[in-house]
């Protein structure tokens, strides 16, 4: 029998696959169950963890708190161990109830949650209710959502799920337009955010020059979003942090296989366990239809995720995670000898080890290195102009994590570093001369928590060095959460700092894979100092909503805006202000289930010496509600509408022939014709219509859109076959959002029905 020390332990490492192991060791005993119930309010408590070690069964409460347990005689005593994210774990004797009877057991509130705090195994098939309470009472973060695999795949999209796209309809997350899959959070410009996968950073997490994440919606377990309140741990981020998860594999007895088929890319995704040594492993792959099916074209992807989960023992996990993905576009023009190329890559990998020495201590040490690389070359006649960029990131991550009755702490160390180039050759390239560089990264940080009551109070600190550009940042952060029964007040304050950026055109939204720079000596760090204030309240099983407002002051943002020649020495750094208050409902289960989220935000920037302007995602007002409708006969249907201000806009104030870099220009001179002459000037032919601006902005006008979805599974035998239709922008509304003299407003994407087919086995 296992030692009443490790039990727990096991238990906790479980609870975030608690769906997945009480399919495998579900034992069927109608003769007895037992109910897990909240000690204070008598709620059942659904996913809890109720393992009986002398038979070596671990099952999993329903929705009523309920498990039928292991078979025993009337009066029989059995050992149980429970564990549930948020509740002190309970190791205790019971006595098996008389036929068809049912035990009762009481789980008391943890001051600290250590379990879901360091052991951070995925959650399969965790639910949106599971997921937003294991936030909320893993840490005090201010605005911090997430989601499951489920939800992301929910949200109509345009083709597929999409893990950022998903993102971008909750509250506090908006886009500048339909062809970018950016996420602008709180304020902050879409390289403000750090998207990590399995703890590595991912610097170019784009498909389809930005109009997709590189994130396999299949092989995807959670996302998590931070915003604005940033915990301790997390650095070289000003607004947010995305982080994803990957799911950790099958079970012995129920390996599975998906995929899908849709007009973007054939997918596919397997998964189980090695016959050796109880390791789990996950391959999933992704390639462009096109190139899948030897249709030919100009574009290609693909990308392959692949994971392998090993426990050694009840002390220790051990993960290994890849992602790798490879974008190219290669258009020729035939007859006017040019061409266009485009090419970027990502190979991602992390190694995380997690110990847990009682059920008060942990560690994790995490590995990684994540290689992005970007080619844009161009070419009219006998002048090609390129423009590269490779980021070598390199980390080594290590944290201790322990706690005690009503107070816990946090503290670690990390280092990441590597080689930036940035390059350009050609009059015209997309950027112009060598701003090669390298950093060094080296932080340590801390978090406390303390309860005083109701009250549950969450400093922390960073302290962070920058070797190569001689830079020193210090990051005080303090959260702090009243507990007032289904209600909790929640306020926060930090600082955050980041020194490496993408170049941004301010005033051309250019599509494309991002160019990423390093400060240079003597240039500043970006900055930002934030507050938040939030009101969250639970109801039931089904039902959360949050009302929120925030501030943050940003210092030294990159502002790019390149004139005749596109020279990064030509970037300026402007200090800037947003606030805003979000609003968000969401309803969990039932026939009808999704949420509805308003945003109010502004963003205003400033230069030395000259007035203010907006922001190019400064987004106004946002309201975007998603509705799903899942399991009905085989039907699942799902909306999503969205209406919102326009985005800012520079108004022209004349124009000159130059050479310059504008893909917008592509196939329309600015009177209506379109040649393949056309094209070229788009791509920095001599002679083109250089525009100049003035300093006056306007805003498109109001955004709106609808898009549908509906699926139809069919089972056949043990397979099931779910065909599906997407419709993006039902009501085709025009969406413009920007204008240039002279022609008409640039647009976005019309109605498009969208068709696909997905699998699993």
């Amino acid at each position: 029998m296992s030692s009443p020390r490790t039990v727990p332990l096991v238990a906790w490492a479980c609870a975030c696959l608690a769906p997945a192991l009480g399919t495998a060791q579900e034992v069927s005993a109608p003769g007895w169950s037992v109910r897990v119930l909240d000690a204070s309010s008598g709620a059942p408590l659904s996913g809890a963890v109720v393992t009986f070690p002398e038979s070596g069964v671990t099952l999993v409460t329903d929705g009523l708190g309920v498990v039928e347990a292991v078979p025993a005689e009337g009066g029989q005593l059995v050992r149980a161990v429970v564990v549930r994210s948020g509740y002190q774990p309970v190791d205790t004797v019971l006595a098996v109830a008389l036929e068809r009877g049912t035990s009762e057991l009481l789980l008391v509130r943890s001051a600290t949650e250590l379990g879901a705090l360091t052991v951070e195994a995925n959650r399969a098939g965790a639910s949106s209710r599971e997921l937003a309470r294991v936030i909320f009472d893993r840490e005090v973060a201010v605005g911090a959502v997430g989601m499951t695999s489920s939800q992301v795949r929910a949200v109509p999209a345009m083709v597929e799920a999409d893990v950022f796209r998903s993102l971008r309809s909750l509250a506090g997350v908006s886009g500048v337009n339909d062809f970018n899959a950016g996420m602008y959070v709180r304020g902050g410009n879409s390289d403000q955010i750090s998207v990590r996968w399995e703890g590595a950073p991912v610097f170019g997490p784009y498909h389809l020059f930005g109009m997709f994440s590189v994130f396999n919606s299949d092989a995807v377990e959670t996302a998590e979003l931070y915003k604005g309140s940033i915990p301790a741990r997390y650095g070289g981020a000003l607004s947010g942090v995305v982080s994803v998860r990957q799911r950790a594999g099958g079970q012995p007895d129920a390996p599975s296989t998906s995929g899908g088929l849709s007009l973007l890319g054939v997918r596919a995704m397997a998964n189980g366990v090695l016959p050796w040594g109880g390791v789990r492993w996950l391959a999933a792959g992704r390639q462009a239809t096109v190139d899948a099916f030897r249709v030919g074209g100009p574009y290609a992807f693909h990308d392959l995720s692949l994971g392998l989960h090993a426990y050694p023992n009840e002390e220790h996990r051990l993960a290994l995670s890849m992602l790798a993905s490879d974008d190219r576009f290669a258009w020729e023009l035939g007859g006017v000898g040019g061409w266009f190329d485009s090419r970027w890559s990502n190979l991602v990998s992390s190694l995380a080890w997690t110990w847990v020495g009682g059920n008060r201590v942990s560690s994790d040490v995490t590995a990684y290195a994540s290689r992005y690389e970007t080619t844009l070359a161009t070419r009219t006649g006998e002048d090609p102009r390129t423009a590269r960029n490779e980021v070598l990131a390199l980390g080594l991550r290590g944290e201790v994590s322990a706690s005690r009755d009503r107070t816990g702490f946090r503290a670690g160390v990390a280092v990441e570093g590597g080689p930036v180039s940035l390059d350009g050759s050609g009059a015209g390239a997309y950027v112009e001369g060598d701003a090669s560089d390298s950093y060094l990264h080296l932080s340590v940080f801390g978090e406390i928590e303390q309860w005083i009551g109701p009250l549950r109070l969450a400093p922390g600190v960073r302290a962070s060095v920058e070797r190569s550009a001689s830079l020193r940042f210090l990051e005080p952060r303090l959260a702090a959460r009243l507990h007032l029964g289904p209600l909790a007040v929640s306020a926060s304050v930090d600082r955050t700092h980041q020194f490496l950026s993408v170049l941004h055109d301010d005033r051309f939204p250019l599509p494309g894979a991002p160019m990423w720079f390093t400060r240079e000596r003597g240039q500043p760090a970006s900055s930002a100092d934030g507050a938040s204030l939030a009101l969250d309240a639970w109801k039931g099983e089904r039902w959360t909503g949050s009302v929120g407002g925030w501030t943050r002051r940003f210092r030294s943002i990159p502002s790019w805006r390149p004139q005749s020649s596109r020279l990064v020495s030509e970037m300026a750094f402007h200090d800037g202000d947003a606030y805003g208050w979000e609003v968000t409902a969401q309803r969990h289960g039932g026939r009808l289930r999704g949420w509805i989220s308003y945003q109010w935000m502004r963003v205003r920037l400033a230069s030395s010496g000259s007035a203010d302007y907006l922001a190019a995602w400064d987004r106004r007002h946002k309201l975007d509600a998603v509705v799903t409708m899942p399991g009905w006969r085989g039907w699942s249907a799902s909306l999503r509408a969205v209406v919102a201000t326009g985005t800012p806009f520079w108004v022209e104030l004349g124009s000159y022939h130059g050479i310059r870099y504008d893909p917008n220009t592509i196939g329309n001179d600015g009177h209506g014709a379109e040649t393949r002459n056309d094209l070229l000037r788009g791509l920095g032919r001599s002679g083109d219509r250089y525009i100049v601006f003035s300093d006056v902005q306007g805003r498109a006008p109001y955004y709106a859109r609808v898009d549908v979805s509906i699926r139809r599974a069919i089972h056949w035998g043990s397979a099931r076959i779910t065909p599906f239709l997407s419709v993006a922008n039902l009501t085709d509304h025009d969406n413009p959002y920007s204008y240039t003299a002279g022609r008409h407003s640039r647009k976005q994407i019309p109605r498009v029905p969208f068709v696909g087919v997905d699998f699993r086995f």
